[in-house]
């Protein structure tokens, strides 16, 4: 073969070798660029999951040290009413009673699907029942409490209770109850009904738990 030619054949080899590379090195970098875009966005859903956690524990410690102070002051502490002096005092209407049957009024708890926070139609007659009883009685203040499974992580299951008992604290200030009547907090799964291990046990401990105080004199 020709000198010439064999010149010209080891000139395309390399060209074609370079070509190659430089593809290569393209791809390289595209797969780098997308690795570091998943891991910002996985960085930034766990920086909003801890910022998230740690407004709740604030939220939570502020109020242990605002009852701390009032018990140290001598102030009158907050003591739950008994379910069956709140139906005692609804059905002391006879028009409510054939409105809102006062049973409804003792129901404390409304449970929610796997994964869910939507407040089910199936409990729409006790939330319209607690909401008309705020609105009688200003005074008091609902405490909604949102639990979760042992499933999922704590943050997971925090972010998810404080749905649930925001959903409940929604759906009353739509019937007319003021917001400011109302303040919720979440648990997560750290305050179970039910300590087994099977689904009637997370069924159980999905829920949103209704807790009244008052007067509102009496914690301020």
């Amino acid at each position: 073969m020709d000198k010439r030619w064999v010149t010209i054949f080891l000139a395309l080899s390399l060209s074609a070798c370079g070509s190659e590379t430089v593809r290569q090195s393209a791809f390289d970098i595209e797969q780098r660029r997308q690795i570091q875009q998943e891991n910002a966005a996985k960085e930034a859903r766990v920086r909003q999951e801890q910022d998230q956690l740690e407004r709740t524990r604030e939220q939570q410690r502020k109020r242990e040290e605002a009852t701390k102070r009032a018990a140290q002051s001598g102030v009158p502490m907050i003591r739950p009413l008994e379910a069956n002096r709140l139906k005692e005092q609804l059905l002391a209407n006879p028009e409510d009673t054939q409105e809102h049957p006062g049973a409804l009024l003792a129901e404390r708890t409304i449970y929610y699907e796997y994964d869910a926070y939507n407040v089910k139609e199936e409990y729409r007659g006790v939330i319209e029942t607690h909401a008309k009883f705020l609105q009688a009685h200003r005074d008091l203040k609902l405490r909604v409490e949102g639990n979760c499974d042992e499933r999922g992580s704590r943050e997971y299951n925090l972010a998810l209770g404080q749905r649930r008992a925001d959903s409940v604290k929604r759906a009353l200030t739509l019937l007319g109850v003021p917001a400011s009547q109302i303040e919720t907090v979440s648990f997560g799964s750290e305050k179970p009904k039910a300590t087994n291990h099977d689904e009637q046990a997370y069924a159980d401990n999905r829920r949103s738990d209704l807790m009244y105080s008052g007067p509102k004199s009496a914690s301020q």
